[in-house]
């Protein structure tokens, strides 16, 4: 009986310990990661640009170009709040000066100094990164830079499609590999890129018939106003056959048009070109046949109307093949 017992004590006593041991396993041994899981190799960076707003140089306009992140803080310091662009396009200033939006504006209303502006980025696991940058602010007129969505045709015709209520076809222009050599940001590709092309069946003028086609696209560009005159230009590069084709009277010409204004018609925004009966704030025409694949960089000179809304337009007449790539407007000076 003694050893019956003995040994139930024994037993009792193994099993304690076992659950003991198991208990302070459990409590205080740190997580471990999870089976197959990956360590977060590229955590986010924090990083931005910014540029004044053409109407208050107080008022910048800020850019995050952070990686790796999906959320984003935004510290001001104590002289700067945050301001949104309403449904309206106007700028409209609070008094917080945190924000977690992606891209905010803020206003520094006592004007030129230095300012302290944080940005932290955090990704999905939490990992952040904060970058701080010391902006100075100057009374000086930066114009706004112009972004020209699928300005090397790279997508074919998106962004550049616009209905016509007169019958033309709302696709621009064809598409074709056979654009220049030169890649957007203006190096050498080596080869052909992607490129815009009309011909006989898509020109406008005494060609014209239901497959012509026009290029579309708005763009904002700062403002002029009575105290400043605000100057753009517009740059593309063009390649004319030189096949021998009986010409239209026109001759055979790539044009290129800035309007005032954005339109939801592209019948309504071609009236508004020297050619559809209106005036263009900027009208070009060129013509030098060079041959397919031998491009010609143009550019032309325009003055922003004061609602700093305007439209590029592409077409052409022609009896050949002819080409344009790298469509890009640019503040001139």
């Amino acid at each position: 009986m003694k050893d019956t017992i003995k040994n139930i004590r024994k037993t009792l006593r193994l099993t304690l310990m076992i659950f003991a041991a198991a208990f302070v396993s459990c409590e205080f041994r740190p997580d471990l990661p999870e089976p197959g899981s990956i360590p977060d190799a590229t955590p986010p960076s924090a990083s931005f640009e910014s540029i004044p707003t053409a109407e208050d140089f107080r008022v910048i306009r800020f850019t995050n170009t952070s990686s790796e992140a999906t959320k984003y803080l935004w510290n001001f310091g104590p002289d700067g709040v945050v301001c949104v662009e309403d449904e309206d396009g106007t700028i409209v200033c609070g008094t917080e000066t945190t924000t977690t939006a992606e891209n905010p504006y803020a206003k520094f209303e006592a004007g030129e100094g230095t300012y302290t502006v944080s940005l932290t980025a955090i990704d999905g696991n939490e990992a952040s990164n904060t970058v701080e940058v010391e902006l100075e602010i100057i009374d000086e007129f930066v114009p706004l830079p112009v972004t020209v969505l699928n300005g090397d045709f790279e997508s074919g015709s998106d962004n550049w499609k616009i209905t016509f209520s007169n019958g033309w076809n709302n696709n621009g222009f064809e598409s074709s590999s056979d654009g220049s050599n030169t890649l957007y940001d203006g190096t050498d590709n080596g080869s052909k890129t992607r490129g815009a092309k009309w011909n006989a069946t898509r020109s406008v003028g005494s060609l014209a018939t239901s497959n012509t086609r026009v290029a579309y696209q708005p763009v904002v560009v700062s403002p002029s106003s009575e105290e400043r005159t605000v100057e753009y230009i517009l740059e593309f590069e063009y390649a004319i056959k030189d096949d021998v084709a009986t010409d239209p009277p026109e001759g055979r010409i790539v044009i290129a048009d800035i309007v005032s204004g954005h339109y939801t018609d592209g019948f309504e925004a071609y009236q508004q070109t020297d050619r559809g009966g209106g005036t263009s704030l900027l009208h070009m025409e060129v013509s030098e046949r060079k041959g397919k694949g031998n491009f010609t960089v143009v550019t032309g000179e325009f003055t922003a109307p004061e609602s700093g809304l305007v439209s590029i337009m592409l077409s052409a007449i022609t009896p050949v093949d002819v080409y344009v790539d790298n469509v890009k407007v640019y503040p001139a000076n």
